[in-house]
């Protein structure tokens, strides 16, 4: 995988592979260093990556990095920001104006009766799908034009941008180390996470399994299972 590979998704979102540091091999040479044995091939090292994660010896894992430049709306890299483990930079509104690029969903869920954090795809009818995005169009049209006038008024970029709603897109660099990746991974691609912040961890998952082959083997043959609490 070369560095720059794109992965449109949120179009016009996408997760890009800025450049990433290791590989597999570097995993194994970390956890070999420990005890000082030689490397036996290739079976024996896999075999190795997938005892080490099984058993949470993580330390191996944070000798490799990734990083990816993401543009995603501003609610779901609110989600993503909560992974405090990662460098992060984000393009600032400060500095920046703000182009019109919104995301607006195919389908429009509807709030879930029993996870009060939850949605669901319900039975509703073309029309009310229409009616929902028309609605959101328009407000998000407004805000910016608003937003617009605000700037050529005078107000500062840093100050107008707080017209803008949660849907605008943004950019950010990414940069994870193995270890802090795969747990991220492990809840955002749990299916109780929302859908626009499980097409992003997907995306990131599938330029990792392309770098790391078998570390990515080993994450989905002993990841950790995100379990529903009851009341």
């Amino acid at each position: 995988m070369i560095e720059g590979y794109t992965i449109p998704c949120l179009d016009p979102g996408f997760v890009r592979l800025i450049d990433h540091m290791g590989t597999d091999q570097r995993v194994v040479e970390a956890a070999r260093l420990s005890y000082k044995s030689p490397s036996k091939g290739d079976e024996s090292d896999k075999k190795l990556i997938a005892y080490l994660y099984k058993n949470r010896h993580t330390s191996p894992f944070e000798q490799c990095n990734i990083t990816y430049n993401i543009k995603l709306p501003l609610f779901v890299q609110g989600q993503l920001v909560r992974h405090r483990t990662q460098r992060l930079n984000q393009l600032s509104t400060r500095y920046t104006e703000m182009t019109d690029e919104f995301y607006f969903p195919d389908v429009y869920r509807v709030q879930d009766t029993k996870n009060k954090q939850g949605s669901l795809v319900a039975d509703m009818s073309a029309d009310w799908h229409v009616d929902q995005n028309r609605l959101m169009q328009d407000t998000c049209n407004a805000s910016y034009k608003a937003y617009l006038t605000l700037l050529e008024s005078g107000v500062a970029k840093e100050m107008a941008r707080m017209i803008l709603p949660v849907n605008l897109y943004t950019e950010i660099y990414s940069n994870w180390d193995l270890h802090n990746l795969m747990h991220m991974f492990t809840l955002r691609l749990d299916h109780h996470a929302q859908l626009e912040i499980r097409v992003i961890a997907q995306a990131m998952f599938d330029i990792f399994e392309e770098l790391y082959p078998w570390t990515a083997e080993a994450y989905k043959k002993y990841k950790f299972v995100v379990q529903e609490l009851s009341n």
